[in-house]
């Protein structure tokens, strides 16, 4: 009887993972949703459900997803949206981080990495148990050290944040670099990382489709791309494409497995 209930869960699991962005973007259309509720519906479902099914590690993906989207998605995003990478025009907010970051930008970031994170731990991954890992000190360190320094010169200097090409050097920087180096030390993590991306990369395209119809967000055309890409319609600078869509997820996960898992 308990194989057959296991089965059952791991057959919808799959239909469950199916159906949730095909209904987010049905919902959201229908709906006109704005970001906010777009960010529940894409990535709240399948961290809800994958949450439920994978209960023992929702602490640990909860604190991790936290401390790793908090100042990132802060730095990242001020310096993205005041050099006109992209712009969120809407918010339900009645103030943004320092007059310029929407907090459904950081939701969007926690989310994010909760979804995939608790996606690789419950299909992929049965590493450690512990809440936090030893090695978690040296991602917590340097990332509020980093805070500190942007926060100095976000108020001293504030001219040194306006960068040409910025979502470039910040995909580059933080993004592509770390999970290139990552992956030459523990080639072997990387069939379960294009596992974990293949999902993300289709529901990041139907988000990103969806959120454009919606105008959600505007990327700017002064915003210093090193490209475009086109589809069905919709234009969206290259690093969006490249650095989110293909290596978002397998970034989130080499952040995750160096730092705060086992490696294997």
């Amino acid at each position: 009887m308990k194989n057959n209930n296991q089965k059952f869960l791991k057959k919808l699991d799959i239909v469950l993972l199916i159906l949730f962005p095909l209904a987010s973007v049905i919902l959201s259309l229908v709906f006109k949703a704005n970001f906010l509720v777009s960010i529940l519906l894409f990535f709240g479902l399948p961290s809800l459900w994958l949450s439920f099914r994978t209960q023992t590690k929702i602490k640990k993906t909860f604190l991790f997803s936290l401390i790793l989207s908090l100042p990132l998605g802060i730095f990242i995003d001020y310096i993205a949206t005041i050099n006109n990478s992209w712009f969120v025009p809407i918010t339900v907010f009645s103030f943004r981080l320092f007059g310029v970051v929407p907090i459904e930008d950081l939701i969007w970031g926690f989310f994010f990495i909760y979804s995939i994170v608790i996606f690789y731990e419950h299909f992929l991954d049965k590493g450690k148990h512990e809440l936090v890992d030893r090695r978690m000190k040296y991602l917590v360190w340097p990332l509020i050290i980093f805070a500190l320094i942007f926060i100095v010169i976000l108020f001293a200097r504030p001219e040194f944040l306006q960068i040409r090409y910025a979502y470039f050097y910040l995909d580059l920087i933080f993004i592509f670099l770390p999970a290139v180096t990552f992956l030459s030390f523990f080639p072997r993590l990387l069939s379960k990382y294009v596992k974990t991306a293949s999902y993300f990369f289709v529901l990041a395209i139907l988000f990103e489709l969806t959120g454009l119809h919606l105008n959600n967000w505007v990327f700017s055309d002064n915003g210093y791309f090193i490209g475009w890409v086109e589809l069905f319609g919709y234009r969206f600078p290259f690093e969006e494409f490249f650095f989110w869509f293909v290596m978002g997820a397998i970034s989130v996960l080499s952040y995750y497995e160096f730092f705060d898992d086992d490696r294997m």
